[in-house]
C-alpha cells in the first residue's frame, strides 16, 4: 500500500511526477475502455498503485428508474456481497447529502464518529476505519459516485483528496461520454431493426399486391386480345383503336407488376455466395441485354477482378446496366459501351458501365435509382422505372453501392462497389 506523503522537497517531486505519470495512464486506460463498467475497471486497478485503499467502488445512477449499479469494486481483504453490475434501488444505498452539492464526504475515524448503520456495516465487515466518496457529475447532474475505504484512520485528505478528486472528475466525463455512446449504438441498432422489419412488410405488401393483381390482369389482357382477334370486324375504327390501347396498356401493367415481383424477391431470396468469373459474366449479360436490339453497337469488355457474389444477382445488375446503356444511346451509330474496372481509393475493385447515350442532369442523379422514377419521358425511353432499383437493391443486398455519373447528350457511367465479404 502507498505510504504517507513525505516532507523530503525531492521525494514530493517524485511523487508529484509519480502521480502525474498514474493520471495519465488512468486517462490511457479510460480512453482505451468501451464501456463505462470498463472505463471504472480501469481506473481503479491504475488507482491501487496509487492512493491507499482496502476497498473501492464506483456506483452509477440511473435516476430514471430508481436504480443504482456497481460499475466496478475492488476489495483487497476480505469478501462483500457488492459484485459488478449489481443493480440495487436507490434508496437501499446510502447518498450523502454533500454529493449533491459536490463535494466528498470524508470520515476520518468511523471509531469516533457518529454511529450510523452504514459506519457498523463498515466496521463490523469490512475493517474500515475512515472511508471517503466522491460525486460523479457532468452537466451539473450527479451520476454516480466513487467510494475508497481505508483499515488506517485519517487517510483521504492532503495529496490523496486532489488526487481521487482528479480521476474522479475524468471519471465522470468518460462514463458519460459512454453512455451517450451506448444510448446512440442501442437507438442506431433500434432505428435499424424497425427499418428492416418496416422493409420486410413493405416487400411482403408489395409481393402479395402484386400477385394478387396479376390474376384480374390477366383477364383483362385476355378479353382485349379476344376482342382484336375475333370481333374486329364488329367494331369501327374507333373502337379497334380504344380496344388496342386497353391492350397496350395491360402490357405495361404486367411489366410493371413483373418488375414490383423481381424488386420483392430480392430482399426475400437467399444469397448464394460463391467465387464469381465477373468478366464472363458480363459478356454473357450483354448478350442477353443486347437481344431485339437494332442498330450497331460497339462494346468493350476490360480485365474485370473476380468477386465473391451471388451469381444470377450480379448477372441481372449487368443485365440491367447493359440494357439501360442500350436503351439510351439507341439514336448513336454506333452505340458505344463499356464494361470496365479499377480500383477505389482504398484499394477495392470497381465495376462500371459506360456509354455514349443521351446522358442525364447530374442535379437529379439521386432520382435514378427510385422506384418508379424517370428522367426522360416515356414516349422517348420505354421502360418501367424499376430496372435501376433492382440494381441499387442487389447491390446494398451484397453490402455494396450504386452511384451514376453523367452530362446531358455526353453519355453516363454507372459504377458500384461490393462489400468486404464480396471482395
Amino acid at each position: 500500500m502507498p505510504g504517507p506523503p513525505s516532507d523530503n522537497p525531492t521525494e514530493q517531486l517524485r511523487e508529484y511526477a509519480r502521480r502525474l505519470e498514474i493520471l495519465r495512464e488512468i486517462d490511457e486506460a479510460i480512453l482505451a475502455a468501451q464501456s463505462p463498467s470498463d472505463i471504472a475497471s480501469a481506473a481503479l486497478e491504475r488507482l491501487q498503485e496509487f492512493v491507499p485503499f482496502i476497498r473501492a467502488s464506483v456506483v452509477l445512477f440511473h435516476w430514471d428508474r430508481d436504480e443504482a449499479e456497481i460499475l466496478a469494486i475492488y476489495q483487497k481483504h476480505g469478501d462483500t456481497e457488492l459484485r459488478p453490475d449489481t443493480v440495487l434501488p436507490i434508496d437501499q444505498l446510502p447518498i450523502p447529502d454533500e454529493l449533491f452539492d459536490g463535494e466528498p464526504k470524508m470520515v476520518g475515524d468511523i471509531q469516533t464518529g457518529p454511529s450510523t448503520a452504514v459506519t457498523r456495516r463498515l466496521r463490523r465487515d469490512e475493517n474500515i476505519r475512515s472511508y471517503v466518496s466522491f460525486p460523479l457529475i457532468t452537466e451539473e447532474e450527479l451520476i454516480g459516485m466513487v467510494n475508497f475505504g481505508s483499515h488506517e484512520p485519517d487517510v483521504y485528505a492532503g495529496q490523496w483528496r486532489h488526487i481521487i478528486r482528479e480521476v474522479s472528475d475524468q471519471l465522470a466525463i468518460a462514463i458519460r461520454q459512454a453512455r451517450l455512446v451506448q444510448q446512440v449504438r442501442a437507438y442506431s441498432e433500434k432505428m435499424e431493426q424497425r427499418v428492416q422489419e418496416r422493409t420486410e412488410e413493405l416487400e411482403s405488401f408489395t409481393y402479395s399486391v402484386s400477385h394478387d393483381l396479376r390474376t384480374p390482369l390477366r383477364a383483362v389482357d385476355g378479353f382485349s386480345r379476344m376482342l382484336m382477334e375475333q370481333y374486329a370486324d364488329d367494331l369501327d375504327d374507333e373502337g379497334r383503336r380504344l380496344v388496342r390501347v386497353i391492350y397496350e396498356n395491360t402490357q405495361k401493367m404486367t411489366q410493371l407488376i413483373d418488375g414490383l415481383l423481381s424488386l420483392s424477391r430480392i430482399g426475400r431470396r437467399d444469397m448464394r455466395r460463391r467465387s464469381v468469373d465477373v468478366e464472363q459474366l458480363a459478356r454473357e449479360a450483354f448478350e442477353e441485354a443486347r437481344q431485339g436490339h437494332e442498330g450497331s453497337v460497339e462494346v468493350r469488355v476490360g480485365d474485370l477482378p473476380d468477386a465473391h457474389a451471388d451469381r444470377a444477382m450480379l448477372r441481372r445488375v449487368f443485365v440491367n446496366l447493359l440494357s439501360n446503356a442500350l436503351k439510351f444511346s439507341a439514336d448513336r451509330d454506333p452505340a458505344r459501351i463499356s464494361v470496365e474496372a479499377y480500383e477505389s481509393e482504398d484499394g477495392d475493385p470497381v465495376y462500371a458501365v459506360c456509354d455514349n447515350g443521351v446522358g442525364f442532369d447530374m442535379e437529379y442523379a439521386d432520382k435514378l435509382f427510385g422506384v418508379f422514377e424517370r428522367l426522360h419521358d416515356e414516349d422517348s425511353f420505354a421502360g418501367t422505372g424499376v430496372g435501376l432499383a433492382i440494381v441499387e437493391r442487389t447491390i446494398r443486398r451484397h453490402d455494396g453501392r450504386v452511384w451514376a455519373e453523367g452530362e446531358v447528350g455526353e453519355g453516363a457511367t454507372f459504377s458500384f462497389m461490393l462489400g468486404e465479404a464480396s471482395a
